[in-house]
């Protein structure tokens, strides 16, 4: 079998976080927080080294800040539903995920808030006329993504961080693309907020992801709970990030987690330098296909890509690569921004993400099936 659908889930995962995973499941096996014997106490303290080796790996101030949710849509609308008010306005970009969209539009239909959507004519723009052209009086926020999950392009701009956040506009960032494949330092990028998932780049398991929280801003749980401490409170404790966190963190995962980032500190260069190579290899056998589109093929990216073939649709064509062992995804990926920037929405897209484990071979693999469709 040939995986090429890890901007969905890396399928691989080092040994070194599976042996995480599975030493806490065995050793542990206790809730941190939940006692004051002994084995509690080390839970406690290993969700602790845990959270900050997150918060350093994100380049925080204070690099214990950080909310463990299941995942990073858990934690974007922790942050949208906590944190924005009526009458405030945000700025999103044309490749946002449906994380970010389905939260914002819920609140515009509630009345609550009003978005604005960067085109992809306008991704290029510096930051002060990205500011004159969407910003408003009332906007309280810039939301983007690290990269599409559509097509690899890398979205995020530092200078957009910097300058929004000179002028006192709360900065974000969706982190679920590219987490573990680009370098970011909220503290010197000025990124106030950071949501991020485990299960794709970071190398985690699923079920874990959470919320980075430079900023000193205040805002409301999402779910009320137990916390582990003030048990005597009939609300949640105003505690951080405790109070964020009400029910049964998964610490298993939590754990894999930070050997899954530890991992990638110490194999970044080989990581990067070969998804490079392969990403170079594979666009440009995409290229030389007769009646195939790849789309943003000139942008910075990290190692996603989508494609349409002008006489197959992107369902026969995932089940054309089914047959032959090769999977990828096809159709509408979670998001209809994104479709309707590059005008896919009609068709869908044929995804293939890549893992540094890939190989050319695998590749080739690929390019032969789509040749001989």
């Amino acid at each position: 079998m040939i995986y090429f659908d890890n901007a969905a889930t890396t399928k691989y995962k080092p040994d070194e976080v599976i042996e995480a995973l599975n030493y806490y499941l065995r050793e542990i096996g206790v809730s941190p927080g939940r006692g004051s014997y002994s084995l509690g106490i080390k839970a406690s303290r290993m969700l602790y080294k845990s959270r900050t080796a997150v918060g350093k790996y994100f380049g925080m101030s204070s690099p214990e800040k950080v909310v463990f949710t299941k995942n990073s849509t858990e934690a974007i609308n922790l942050l949208f539903n906590g944190l924005l008010k009526k009458g405030d306005h945000i700025i999103i970009s044309c490749y946002e995920h449906n994380a970010v969209l389905r939260p914002l539009h819920d609140l515009k239909q509630k009345g609550i808030i009003e978005y604005s959507v960067i085109s992809r004519d306008d991704l290029d723009m510096c930051a002060e006329d990205i500011f004159a052209k969407y910003s408003k009086d009332n906007t309280r926020m810039l939301a983007l993504t690290l990269a599409s999950n559509l097509t690899g392009r890398i979205v995020y701009k530092e200078e957009w961080m910097k300058y929004f956040h000179s002028k006192g506009i709360i900065t974000f960032i969706d982190s679920s693309q590219g987490a573990g494949k680009m370098i970011i330092n909220m503290k010197d990028a000025c990124v106030d907020f950071l949501a991020f998932t485990g299960h794709k780049d970071l190398y985690g398991v699923p079920g874990i992801g959470g919320l980075c929280c430079e900023s000193k801003e205040h805002f409301i749980p999402l779910i009320q709970g137990g916390t582990g401490i003030h048990g005597e409170n009939f609300v949640n404790p105003d505690i951080f990030p405790e109070g964020y966190e009400a029910g049964t963190l998964n610490m298993p995962a939590i754990w894999a987690l930070k050997a899954g980032i530890e991992y990638i500190d110490s194999h970044a260069d080989e990581i990067r330098t070969t998804e490079k190579e392969l990403m170079a290899y594979l666009l440009q056998g995409l290229s030389e296909i007769d009646g195939l589109r790849v789309y943003d093929v000139d942008e910075k990216r990290v190692s996603t890509c989508c494609f349409t073939l002008d006489d197959l649709s992107s369902d026969k064509t995932i089940s054309l690569l089914d047959s032959k062992g090769i999977c990828a995804r096809g159709g509408i990926h979670c998001a209809i921004l994104a479709h309707e920037a590059i005008g896919t929405v009609e068709t869908g897209a044929v995804r293939i993400s890549l893992n540094y484990k890939n190989t050319k071979a695998e590749i080739d693999q690929l390019l032969n099936t789509l040749r001989s469709r």
